[in-house]
């Protein structure tokens, strides 16, 4: 407990200076550049983490992400959607440096609705298994403030592994730490409605 909290209280000073740098970069550079300068380093080393037995990130890596992902929510839907199938590398840049361009739009819409509609949609469970665990170390370590992001991301993923019960304990985590979180809210609501993944076959 001891050794949570100092790791927690150290991140609390990295934290501050992650999100002030790139605040200030999204208004000096943009957002696209920002996203790639903060960002597509970590994508780069989640897709990789992602494809190999072991490894992980480090704290300094950990509590960026948490930052990141709760500061730009596109690169939380970016590693999600990457821990669920291997993606092309140009979509995912699309999706966490241009969220508002009307293509990034269309790849959230297109992967939500598999997630609902497409019986072939199945999550790649060797890459979930490990996208869970990062993400368990990325919510260990987040300060607070950042902690619900990862931690709805991680319920998401749950919820796509037809893990309902489990989804619902993170995602109420989720939004005890933060009552806005839409992610969390939707995989509540998903598992309160018996909605499940339609690769199951078996929605209620």
């Amino acid at each position: 407990m001891n050794d949570m909290v100092d790791t927690r209280t150290a991140g609390t000073g990295l934290a501050k200076r992650v999100r002030d740098g790139f605040r200030q970069d999204r208004r000096e550079l943009g957002p696209e550049k920002a996203a790639d300068k903060w960002f597509a380093p970590l994508m780069d080393r989640w897709n990789g983490l992602l494809s190999r037995d072991g490894g992980g990130f480090s704290h300094e890596e950990r509590v960026t992400l948490a930052v990141l992902a709760t500061e730009c929510l596109s690169m939380r839907d970016a590693l999600i959607l990457a821990a669920l199938r291997e993606m092309d590398g140009g979509e995912l840049h699309m999706l966490y440096a241009r969220p508002h361009s009307m293509e990034s739009a269309a790849v959230v819409t297109r992967e939500l609705s598999r997630a609902f509609e497409d019986a072939e949609y199945r999550p790649d469970m060797r890459r979930w298994e490990r996208a869970t665990a990062l993400l368990e170390s990325v919510t260990a370590d987040a300060p607070d403030g950042y902690e619900a992001q990862p931690m709805a991301a991680c319920a998401y993923l749950m919820w796509m592994a037809d893990r309902s019960t489990v989804a619902a304990v993170r995602a109420l985590k989720a939004l005890a730490l933060d009552e806005d979180c839409s992610l969390a809210t939707l995989v509540l609501a998903a598992g309160e409605h018996g909605i499940r993944p339609a690769w199951t076959g078996r929605r209620r």
